[in-house]
């Protein structure tokens, strides 16, 4: 049993390793909410197997060799633990989020925009060699943890407060630069095709017009004032019936007020008012620095205590806290596997009183014997020091695991590429 146990352990400890490397990798990108239910719900079965691990070792240490007893006892802790890891490792982040103040919600909204100027190259923070280590694990830690770093660490986040918007303004001018075609094909997927339907639909209305039948009456949309909401989604019939008689051309049919308000609707930010929506990609091009203007303007009046900024918090603390918890239940089953090692050399006298202090010393230390260049840097330090106010001993903890991530992840990464 002892054997199984330690291969049981070491196929976890491969795939904590390989998660937490796909965490990372990860870390870049906006998460959807489904995705991070997909996320959580391994998080939860990797943890659930270690504590399960953890348990079946301390019952068969204990109740060796007597038989029915041990096997009572592996039930029932099991029983028992399985249900409360998987409780707590899914309820927490959850719990956690939704008791945060708002200070820790405007810092992460602040992160959230800081990341993505880093990720496009529209933003550098002085003297942290980031583009140098940006696809090594150094750069996929800091990125996975600028949410907290943010929060806890936040000399950086006063220099963003004194003008956020113009912050954000010029972080989605790098961002829309750099995703000029992607935007552009946002644009011909959801607009341009409505704008057919509504233009079929419009000219068979203008025929039975024509032709006098009834039922092809205009039925104008009555449009609420400026900057209310409509209160519904009009159909592409209503849109259609509610333009005004007499349009002749495709571009005129674009520039009316119906087509108008669909593109706005299904666009968001990334509709700017007067632009053409027959655009060429070249013509586009014009309206990107409207987009980014949009875009910094959506982001900076967030309702932080929203569902939006609910989504924001989750995306910039969720990795963070589950690569912690990933370090730590692996860190259990590396314990767990060097006392085995150990065991083995039952000729060694003595054998387990130092081992279990020297493991865990050896886990803590090592990531900081290697070190992490980003951690290490001037201007880490200069933009990430305490101000006085913030949590020191998280900030500590969290540096630890920087370091921790970026050497796992920069050993783990061929498995990811044989993968």
């Amino acid at each position: 049993m002892l054997i199984a146990l330690v291969v049981l352990n070491t196929l976890y400890l491969i795939c904590s390793l390989l998660f937490n490397a796909e965490l990372l990798n990860m870390a870049g990108a906006d998460i959807p909410l489904r995705k991070l239910e997909v996320l959580e719900t391994y998080s939860q079965i990797l943890a659930a197997t270690s504590m399960c691990l953890l348990v079946w070792r301390i019952c068969y240490r204990r109740y060796q060799g007597k038989g029915r007893v041990l096997w009572v006892w592996l039930g029932a802790s099991t029983l028992v633990v399985t249900p409360l890891t998987w409780w707590f490792q899914g309820a927490a982040p959850d719990w956690v989020a939704e008791q945060f103040p708002g200070s820790l919600r405007v810092s992460s909204l602040y992160a959230y925009v800081t990341k993505k100027g880093l990720l496009y190259d529209s933003l550098t923070i002085p003297q942290i060699p980031y583009k140098a280590y940006k696809d090594q694990g150094e750069g996929k830690a800091f990125i996975a943890n600028l949410g907290v770093l943010m929060s806890v660490q936040g000399s950086y986040v006063e220099r963003i407060d004194r003008n956020f918007q113009g912050f954000s303004a010029a972080v989605f001018r790098g961002y829309t630069v750099r995703n000029g075609d992607a935007l552009y094909e946002r644009l011909q997927e959801t607009v341009v095709p409505s704008i057919s339907d509504i233009s079929r639909a419009y000219a068979q209305i203008e025929g039975f017009r024509a032709g006098g039948i009834s039922g092809s009456e205009w039925r104008p949309i009555k449009w609420p004032n400026a900057g209310d909401d409509l209160g519904y989604q009009p159909t592409i019939d209503e849109y259609a019936r509610s333009i005004n008689p007499g349009v002749r051309t495709r571009d005129a049919l674009a520039n009316t007020t119906e087509v108008r308000h669909m593109a706005k609707t299904k666009l968001g930010p990334l509709y700017v008012k007067g632009m053409n929506l027959l655009a060429t990609r070249e013509q586009y091009q014009a309206y990107l620095p409207g987009i980014a203007d949009n875009m910094a303007y959506d982001v900076a009046h967030t309702d932080i205590h929203g569902a939006e900024g609910l989504n924001v918090l989750k995306n910039m603390w969720f990795i963070p806290f589950s690569l912690l918890s990933g370090l730590f239940f692996g860190g259990i089953s590396l314990v767990v596997l060097i006392i085995s090692g150990v065991e083995a050399l039952r000729s060694l006298p003595g054998r387990i009183r130092f081992v279990r202090p020297v493991a865990v010393i050896s886990i803590v230390m090592l990531p900081l014997v290697v070190g992490n260049a980003i951690v290490d840097s001037p201007g880490y330090r200069d933009a990430f020091r305490s101000l006085g106010k913030q949590p020191v001993v998280l900030a500590t903890v969290f540096h630890w695991a920087m370091s921790s991530e970026a050497m796992l992840y920069n050993i783990t990464r061929p498995l990811l590429k044989a993968e």
